[in-house]
């Protein structure tokens, strides 16, 4: 309706009277809006078949921000502060548009027909959790900035492994691939090695083990929303 009003009046600046386009350029806004109607009911495309492809995308995006995190907080200096920062920066921002893109496609599952509140309420769960995740993560790259670096330490390298085979399955499940009951490693375990590693007097050391905490607690919690989802199998 803006658009018809917007073509009428742009007629009426080049002197064609709005009373020729009005009734012409609503009778065609009319028929095209019919037609898109009449094809979607037809040949339907819901959103719910496409929402875990969009989760599958956030969790690999989210993992690509990881990586480069734990790179630079496992390599202090071998990438070089300059080649470090562009690449988080390339990776945060590709973070943050699967994020907007999955959000869009949520609000488009919870408006669609046919689609249950608790199923709706499950697929908000998920993103909560992975917002979670992600905003422990951003704590950690503040920590390459805000902390005297330190040695890595073996743990922080293990534990990192296991998050990022965590995303790697959560993504692959979402994706298709059935569930095994040993592909997700054991979080809590690694970082309970972590915690207890290291002096906790030194401050990149204190500030990980907080944040890798968090990342611990999201990740179980979505870890076990992801397998109830397809379990449930909320995209049908």
């Amino acid at each position: 309706m803006a658009l018809t009003g917007l073509v009428v009046l742009m007629f009426a600046m080049i002197s064609v009277p709005p009373e020729e386009v009005v009734l012409a350029r609503a009778v065609n806004t009319l028929a095209g809006g019919l037609l898109a109607l009449a094809l979607n009911r037809l040949w339907p495309t819901w959103e719910r078949t496409l929402v875990d492809e969009s989760l599958a995308r956030l969790l690999d995006a989210y993992r690509d921000y990881f990586q480069a995190v734990r790179d630079g907080l496992l390599h202090p200096g071998i990438e070089g502060e300059v080649s470090l920062a562009r690449r988080l920066d390339t990776v945060r921002q590709a973070a943050r548009l699967a994020r907007s893109n999955t959000e869009s496609s949520a609000e488009r599952v919870r408006i669609e027909g046919g689609v249950a509140p608790d199923r709706v309420t499950a697929l908000q769960t998920i993103l909560a959790n992975s917002h979670r995740f992600i905003h422990a993560v951003m704590a950690l790259e503040a920590a390459l900035y805000r902390s005297q670096a330190a040695p890595a330490r073996a743990e922080f390298y293990t534990f990192s492994n296991a998050v990022d085979t965590t995303l790697y399955y959560l993504s692959a499940y979402l994706r298709g691939v059935p569930p095994g009951p040993d592909d997700l490693p054991d979080l809590r375990e690694r970082h309970r090695a972590l915690a207890v590693a290291g002096d906790p007097q030194v401050g990149r050391y204190a500030l990980v083990n907080i944040e890798t905490d968090r990342i611990t607690n999201s990740l179980n919690t979505l870890a076990v929303e992801v397998v109830q989802w397809i379990a449930a199998g909320y995209n049908h």
